[in-house]
C-alpha cells in the first residue's frame, strides 16, 4: 500500500466518524426553546460529500479511470 492510499483511508475513516457523530448530535431530542448553535446536519452532509470524494479518489488511486476523458 502506498502512503497516498493510507492517507486517503485514514481521512475516510475520520470523515465517517465525524459524520456519524454529527448526525447523532443532530438527531437527539431537543426540548429547549433556544435554537441549536451548531448546525449538525450541515456538518454531517459535508462529511458525506467529502467521504464520497474520498471514495472516488481511492478508486482512482487503485487504477480505475473514473473521469470522462475523450
Amino acid at each position: 500500500m502506498t502512503p497516498e492510499i493510507i492517507r486517503a483511508l485514514v481521512a475516510l475513516v475520520v470523515c465517517i466518524c465525524i459524520g456519524v457523530l454529527s448526525y447523532h448530535l443532530h438527531a437527539r431530542e431537543h426540548n429547549k426553546l433556544n435554537p441549536r448553535m451548531i448546525p449538525w446536519i450541515i456538518i454531517a452532509m459535508a462529511c458525506l460529500a467529502t467521504g464520497f470524494m474520498l471514495v472516488v479518489h481511492l478508486v482512482n488511486l487503485l487504477g480505475v479511470e473514473t473521469g470522462g476523458r475523450r
